[in-house]
């Protein structure tokens, strides 16, 4: 990834009280004392503003000639915040970025999982999906209507009908869009691939968790979206510690405000 403008800031707590004197450890301080957690934030750039997809990049082009396809009736006309796929919190934080951790050398393994993207609307959401390789994709259309969304360049082949769901392996790593196209776009959901699962999506007030992060070892932490620079940092949290960092994202092709000189 690309490296960005970013502003850490490190916060150490301990995970919580230990056992009184002449008691065992619960399982959970047990568990917690053996684990480390990273948290924190992700905000925007100063002076820049959020960015937004081309109305070209909602919207899986099937023939160069013709007549544009169009939302359906029963949907809701399409919106500029409609491209927006990065939010802000009232407090400034950035929702819907990526979190990811390299060059670890111990990660714990787990099973396959399955994401979910739903049609809602004739839009996708959520508009970014971080999984591991191995794991699945399951796409839903609630709109009564029959909708073609694809993952990445392949070609249509199933058009999903209404609370129908289509369930796709993620068997390589990367980075591809879901889109709709030929009977009618269903906007855009960014779908990223990670060889490992050490990662989060910053929720809906702007915080990340990252419970199983590598203890005892320092690591790189990457803030980043296909619309930003990725911002980074290297840390070590220490077995049975919870640090709380914060990172700053700077659009792709904007520039951050300068700071001015202190007196």
């Amino acid at each position: 990834m690309l490296a960005g403008c970013h502003r850490p800031e490190h916060h150490d707590y301990t995970a919580g009280p230990g056992p009184a004197a002449g008691q065992k450890p619960s399982a959970e301080q047990a568990a917690a004392a053996t684990k480390a957690v990273l948290t924190g934030f992700v905000r925007l750039a100063p002076g820049a503003t959020l960015p937004e997809y081309g109305p070209d990049a909602m919207e899986r082009k099937v023939t160069t000639a013709g007549d544009p396809v169009t939302f359906p009736q029963i949907c809701t006309p399409p919106k500029k915040l409609d491209r927006v796929p990065v939010r802000l919190t009232p407090d400034g934080k950035l929702i819907g970025v990526m979190i990811a951790v390299s060059d670890f050398k111990r990660v714990k393994s787990r099973g396959p999982r399955t994401y979910e993207v739903t049609i809602k609307d004739c839009r996708l959401t959520p508009m970014l999906v971080v999984a591991m390789k191995g794991d699945s994709l399951s796409i839903k259309n609630e709109v009564v209507y029959p909708l073609m969304p694809e993952l990445g360049a392949v070609t249509f082949s199933e058009t999903l009908m209404p609370g129908q769901p289509k369930v796709v392996p993620l068997n390589e790593a990367g980075v591809k869009p879901v889109l709709c196209g030929f009977t009618a776009p269903c906007g855009r959901s960014d779908i990223v691939v990670l060889n490992h699962p050490l990662y989060a999506v910053t929720g809906e007030d702007g915080i990340f968790t990252i419970d199983d992060f590598p203890p005892d070892e320092t690591v790189k932490v990457d803030a980043w979206h296909p619309l930003f620079n990725s911002a980074e940092l290297q840390l070590r949290v220490e077995r049975g510690q919870t640090k709380n960092v914060e990172l700053t994202l700077l659009p792709v092709g904007q520039t951050a405000a300068s700071t001015p000189p202190k007196p």
